[in-house]
């Protein structure tokens, strides 16, 4: 049964609760439950407690209010659970609560209970239930003090909603990605395996179908014969890959002289048809091995894609030369133009292609710039030796272009064999050779360990130029390349030429005494002269750099004395086979104007001789005027 007492207590409470005024009643209160037994008023509380209904929303307390409505629109309900008005109003903010959540989401809804939460509703400057106020970033807003309807409740919230701006139309499809520029699938060629025997008739078609490594011979050649078998086996080791002929110049001899063959057996690659750009006559060593590794490169020469800008790395550490071209994915023109214009490299050294804003960023590349080639040596990425930033109107012919292409392609240090003197001695950009020379003892070649001493001495000096050039390599508009020879191969050529007497290092001592014998000469090989000291003629010492850059510079700004590496009649017979090389040329190229020139010279030669002939004629009439007048008849 319920406690009497309690329930006497629940009848005679809110008559005693609210019959007097504010203080009147609060003190009555008070008295009225001291006066009562404890457990009646645990008893009473706990039943207070059981009977509060739960408002919907977030239920807000004094530990939480500041922190949850500190950012946002909050939209509160200050509630007595006692309150009738609370009461009759408890349907509307339940189903308000749910309404604002799909149709206001930007509005949070809350409940404060003043019973347990008499401070807050104090601190809120709560006057009566229910009291519905707006915050606004924690701070108070405004206070709804309509008729609480559901329309009337959703105008008020939603009025406190600032509009935001309308979205921006959604930005146009981007238009597709262009293609990545491809190199061209390569021709199947020599299919068979087999050496093509070329004539007249068939030469060019065969050279249209690709790239094609001609032998021109003659039967009788006994040096024609000996390479007969080796070409076989390149035939057949370049099968599919590369077309391996030969020309009998016997029975094509109109042939042969239209391709200026001057000897047996000459070797020609052909890169691009019949072009004179894509002809290369091949000078290296004639080895199976060689002409694989030659022809290997030769046929594979082009633009090499790269998947990703890593992979540069890998190419960079493997070669001593790279070059990389730089361009937009859609400038599939660009690949042509490099491809044609490189073909005199024979695919030395390799170019790679990117359209990686990375590796553009990377090299300083101008966005302006349509496409550009970065010449890279001595596995350096960081300092490159030279850049060509294109314009755009560039063909596979331009001549600067391919001037750019063939100047940079030799490694600042390079061992001078037989297969790299041609490229290096005799490039078209007439470098500056620094060639360090020595032999072993009675004229062996030094040993291995003493030959990586001295190519590691090379290569840093090498780096050292570099770093003092920032990176080009050149000195007064000349490239400068550093070269080992070995002295004891090279002996005989060495001393004609830079008249090197053999000096023997000491293989014995420490690193820098073994190499302080160690011979070194700058040579113009173009010139066919070399520089064997500086301007004050102080010899060049290997183990000082600042030795050997005085003396490069002095060379090429001519401030120091040259030698010649010939003699004085070789000297005379060049020059004079280099003006009868000019006439010929003038001849041959516009012979209009060589006859004009020959019947000129005719015509002066025979008015001086008349002159000289015509003064003797009247002085010897007069001669015999005078001895007939004297003497009488002379007959």
């Amino acid at each position: 049964m319920p406690d009497i007492r309690l329930t006497k207590l629940m009848a005679e409470l809110p008559r005693h609760a609210f019959s007097y005024s504010y203080h009147g009643g609060l003190v009555y209160l008070i008295m009225f439950f001291l006066n009562l037994p404890k457990s009646l008023i645990c008893s009473s509380f706990l039943f207070l407690t059981a009977a509060v209904p739960v408002s919907a929303g977030i239920e807000l307390t004094m530990d939480n209010f500041p922190t949850t409505v500190d950012k946002g629109l909050w939209f509160i309900e200050h509630f007595s659970p006692y309150c009738g008005h609370c009461k009759h109003f408890k349907p509307t903010w339940d189903q308000l609560a749910k309404d604002a959540e799909e149709e206001i989401p930007s509005v949070k809804l809350a409940t404060v209970n003043c019973v347990t939460q008499g401070d807050l509703c104090n601190q809120n400057k709560v006057t009566g239930y229910p009291q519905l106020m707006m915050y606004e970033d924690g701070k108070m807003v405004s206070q709804f003090k309509g008729a609480r309807e559901m329309d009337a409740l959703k105008k008020f919230i939603k009025g406190h909603v600032k509009e935001e701006p309308a979205p921006p139309p959604p930005p146009p499809p981007p238009p597709p990605a262009p293609k990545a520029a491809q190199e061209p699938p390569k021709p199947v060629l020599n299919t068979a395996g087999e050496v093509v025997t070329l004539t007249a008739e068939t030469f060019g078609r065969t050279l249209a179908q690709g790239p094609a490594f001609v032998k021109f011979f003659a039967p009788w050649c006994g040096h024609c014969k000996k390479l007969a078998p080796t070409w076989k086996q390149l035939a057949r080791h370049m099968q599919g890959k590369l077309t391996v002929a030969e020309v009998n110049c016997d029975d094509s001899g109109s042939l042969c002289k239209k391709q200026n063959i001057q000897g047996y057996p000459t070797l020609v690659w052909f890169g691009q048809g019949e072009n004179e750009d894509g002809r290369s006559e091949y000078t290296s060593g004639r080895k199976i091995d060689q002409l694989k590794a030659f022809a290997e490169k030769a046929s594979a020469a082009g633009v090499h894609i790269l998947e990703k800008a890593d992979d540069l790395d890998a190419h960079v550490a493997e070669a001593d030369v790279v070059y990389l071209l730089l361009h937009s994915a859609s400038s599939s023109n660009v690949l042509k133009t490099i491809r044609e214009a490189s073909a005199p490299l024979l695919g030395s050294p390799e170019i790679f292609a990117s359209s990686s804003d990375i590796l553009r960023n990377r090299f300083s590349i101008p966005s302006s710039t349509p496409w550009a080639l970065v010449a890279i040596k001595d596995h350096d990425m960081n300092l490159p030796s030279s850049t060509y930033l294109a314009t755009g109107h560039e063909t596979g012919t331009d001549a600067d272009l391919r001037k750019w292409l063939l100047t940079h392609r030799v490694p600042t240090a390079v061992e001078l064999t037989q297969d790299s003197f041609q490229g290096v001695m005799n490039a078209p950009q007439a470098p500056l050779v620094v060639i360090v020379s020595a032999s072993g003892t009675e004229g062996s070649s030094v040993s291995e360990q003493t030959k990586a001493k001295i190519l590691r001495r090379i290569k840093d000096v090498a780096k050292k130029w570099r770093v003092r050039t920032e990176g080009s390599g050149l000195t007064h508009g000349r490239e400068v390349v550093f070269a080992w020879m070995d002295g004891s191969r090279w002996a005989e050529w060495l001393k004609s030429m830079y008249g090197f007497d053999g000096a023997q290092v000491n293989e014995n001592g420490d690193e820098k005494h073994e190499v302080e014998n160690v011979r070194v000469v700058v040579a113009d090989h173009s010139r066919l002269v070399y520089y064997d000291g500086d301007r004050t003629g102080n010899a060049i010492k290997f183990t000082s750099s600042a030795s050997i850059f005085a003396a490069v510079e002095d060379a090429a700004c001519g401030k120091s004395q040259y030698k010649h590496s010939e003699n004085l009649i070789e000297r005379m017979a060049r020059y004079l086979n280099g003006k009868m090389t000019t006439i010929e040329f003038f001849v041959v190229n516009k012979p209009l104007q060589a006859v004009f020139y020959f019947l000129v010279a005719v015509i002066v030669l025979f008015w001086v001789l008349n002159r000289m002939i015509g003064n003797d004629v009247p002085n010897m009439q007069e001669e015999w005027r005078e001895n007939k007048g004297k003497n009488g008849r002379l007959d």
